[in-house]
Parts: C-alpha cells; sequence; structure tokens
C-alpha cells in the first residue's frame, strides 16, 4: 500500500503560496495582518 498523503511542493505553493494570497484582496489582508503580527513566514 502506498500512503494516502502525497504533498506536492507546486502545489501547495499555487494554493497558499505568496502570490496566490496577493491576487485577492482578502489575501492581501491577510498578509499585512501577518506582517502587522510580526510573523517571520508569512506564507506557508
Amino acid at each position: 500500500m502506498k500512503p494516502t498523503y502525497n504533498p506536492s511542493k507546486i502545489k501547495h505553493k499555487r494554493t497558499h503560496g505568496f502570490f496566490a494570497r496577493m491576487s485577492s484582496p482578502t489575501g492581501q489582508n491577510l498578509i499585512s495582518r501577518r506582517r502587522r503580527k510580526g510573523r517571520k513566514r508569512l506564507t506557508a
């Protein structure tokens, strides 16, 4: 049997990456919120 969770880095970046976040206004708000909070990593 193969493991059911087969993570793809490309798919993860495209859905949760910086450019994906910046493409929508809500994503931009999310980035700014994380910047204000002082997060070391803004996106996954």
